[in-house]
């Protein structure tokens, strides 16, 4: 149709085709002629073909409805998506709702796709923008097939049956696709466990609704035999993991690149919660770092480990004997109290030891001072790990949001959990074999208590109760907290690689956008500068001089990449102490154990004992003790 066409011609084009497309339902298209058309539009066959090359121009309107649906459904924002699964699914809904009172319709448009060139050309484009659409939000492009062919399947199988409903055929069939989409594997399938006459639930409190409280209660909402409240004392879930909107971009008050995702935890949440998410892999050969105002690829891999100018030819091949002896978990490393002391007896270079700290910096969110203060064992188990993945930094496409959402929903769904936000507990007691805690809400009891939650704030919780002599050792635990300094730019200003390194300042800049497109409205860019901080200061005027110097070098990072930066702000959010971890872990600072001997609590999250750092502690030690309680509430349920 001519885009210039007058209004009032369109109408008239539009209304002419509405009629056709009634007649097409009501009679099947084959009995429909012209004349037909022409008769009930009141019109002549001059004005028919002054609009329409002939009737099956007027079925290509069919596949171009389909398209503007996709449209509206791939402009919507990650925060306004419960889940990846549930947002998919809407789509397909959507898709046959204008179409499921019209099988013979569907039928002949199929037939007819099949001979009609021009009528097929706009189908194949229809399937074409589907799969590209969801290819947007599942960039993997098998998966995005599956669900291609699952729609286009189950309107074959819906127009070959008489009287069933299309839109209850596929629901089953997306159930079916799903399953298999998200495990690679085959799987047991999931029975309920029988309710038992007269079993006892257990009633299970968990203080706090960061990525460790939902996690914990997303395992524990599946057993029938328990029930809880998850209280979270803000207005929102996901605690320093927590995503909110402005303007089109989606904003992160915590990091959120996943490290290893392939030996992650959350990988294997994904498999045992039925998390349904993607995630796309930053680009390694455009990751940067820069050192005297000299760029260099970062040393990430053994390729861009050849290319790098930080290290001479005899250094690399140092690094790459250290990198294999970390691989196979030989390396001497771990047997070392803290990097630091490995490297004060280590007989490497100058380049190559500022590297090792350069490197925990960037992946433990610290200055170089305190990057000498990890535990080797610690060190070495985490580059274990990151070093044999194939998948080494990754972003879940559409953020946080995505995962606390879907944790959020399993939550909901079980019917026996209570999410009560903005409900802080302000004391704990133990009475009449019960905790009894104590919110502004009233006092509530439960069998057990999993504190989801910064040390700190437990520590404080347990003032004054029998505990607080057991939790003492962990209350002057340091936190780990950096500037972050988010900007979301109306277009693109540059895009010379997707992360740089400033070595000598010890700050870097991630293209988030470039990785993570759905962060982002048409054409915008979104860049998040981290920098590492110190809290060592002999006064507050000392460290209010420090965070201004700090975020001048930031600025001036900025305008040294991203020239015109200042001009495209549309978006610019600077948080000049954002902490990533409850708990830095480092050798003067204790990780609360899950279990604490003469404490009944359970404990989760960054501070606490478990696999990796920052997130994936949070979400490993949930996963430990929400499994630890459900082999209780088994025992429970024999007895």
């Amino acid at each position: 149709m001519n885009r210039y066409m007058r209004e009032s011609t369109q109408k008239k084009r539009e209304f002419m085709m509405e009629v056709a497309l009634r007649l097409f339902v009501e009679r099947g298209y084959e009995h429909v002629s012209v004349d037909d058309i022409i008769a009930a539009t009141n019109t002549s066959k001059g004005t028919f073909y002054h609009y329409f090359q002939g009737k099956d121009e007027i079925l290509r309107e069919i596949p171009r409805r389909q398209i503007a649906i996709i449209e509206a459904w791939s402009s919507r924002t990650p925060s306004q998506v419960p889940s990846l699964e549930a947002h998919v699914n809407r789509l397909m809904l959507e898709l046959v709702a204008p179409i499921g009172a019209s099988p013979k319709l569907m039928r002949s448009l199929i037939a007819l796709s099949m001979q009609n060139e021009g009528l097929r050309a706009a189908v194949d484009e229809q399937n074409r923008y589907l799969y590209e659409s969801l290819l947007r939000w599942l960039p993997e492009p098998g998966k995005a097939r599956v669900l291609v062919t699952a729609y286009l399947g189950t309107i074959m199988i819906w127009c070959s049956r008489e009287g069933e409903d299309l839109n209850e055929i596929l629901r089953k069939q997306l159930a079916w696709a799903w399953s298999g989409l998200r495990t690679s594997h085959v799987e047991e399938p999931v029975l309920p466990e029988p309710e038992m006459k007269g079993a006892r639930s257990m009633k299970i409190a968990i203080i706090g609704g960061g990525l460790a409280g939902l996690t914990a209660a997303a395992y524990l909402s599946e057993h029938p035999g328990v029930e809880g409240v998850l209280f979270e004392r803000s207005p929102q879930l996901g605690g320093r993991a927590f995503t909110y909107e402005k303007a089109g971009f989606t904003l992160n008050y915590g990091a959120h690149a996943i490290y290893g995702i392939d030996r992650h935890e959350i990988s294997a949440m994904e498999r045992e919660l039925g998390l349904s998410f993607s995630s796309k892999q930053v680009d390694k050969r455009k990751v940067m770092y820069a050192k005297n105002d000299e760029l260099t690829p970062a040393p990430l891999d053994f390729v861009n480990l050849m290319r790098t100018e930080l290290l001479s030819p005899m250094q690399k091949m140092r690094f790459v004997g250290e990198i294999t002896a970390i691989m196979a978990n030989i390396h001497t490393l771990k047997n070392f109290n803290t990097l630091g002391d490995y490297l004060a007896d280590s007989d490497a270079g100058e380049d190559v030891k500022e590297l090792w700290e350069h490197l925990v910096c960037s992946n433990f969110f610290i200055t170089p001072e305190e990057a000498r203060k990890v535990p080797g064992s610690v060190i070495s188990e985490y580059y274990h790990n990151l070093f044999l993945s194939s998948r080494p930094v990754n972003y879940v496409l559409g953020s946080w949001a995505v995962i606390t959402n879907q944790l959020k929903q399993k939550i909901d769904m079980s019917g026996r959990w209570d999410i009560a936000l903005q409900q802080g507990v302000e004391s704990i007691r133990y009475a009449d074999r019960k905790f009894v805690l104590q919110t502004k809400n009233g006092e509530a009891a439960f069998d057990k208590v999993i504190f989801a939650m910064p040390v700190q704030q437990v520590c404080k919780l347990t003032k004054s109760t029998p505990w607080e002599p057991f939790l003492a050792p962990y209350e002057d635990n340091t936190a780990t907290e950096v500037m972050v300094y988010d900007i979301g730019l109306r277009t693109v200003v540059a895009r010379p690689f997707s992360y740089i390194s400033d070595m000598n300042n010890k700050l870097f800049i991630s293209d988030v956008s470039a990785t993570d497109h759905t962060l982002v409205p048409a054409g915008g860019q979104l860049l998040q500068g981290i920098a590492y901080l110190s809290d060592n200061f002999a006064d507050e005027a000392e460290r209010k001089a420090y965070l201004e110097a700090k975020t001048a070098q930031m600025e001036a990072l900025f305008d040294q990449y991203y020239p015109g930066w200042r001009e495209a702000i549309e978006v610019k959010r600077v948080s000049k102490k954002a902490m990533v971890a409850s708990v830095k872990n480092i050798s003067s600072n204790q990780l609360l154990p899950t279990r604490l001997e003469n404490v009944p609590f359970y404990f989760c999250g960054d501070g606490c004992q478990g696999k990796g750092e920052l997130a994936e502690r949070a979400f490993s030690t949930a996963r430990h003790v929400a499994k630890a309680i459900l082999e209780e509430a088994k025992e429970l349920v024999k007895a």
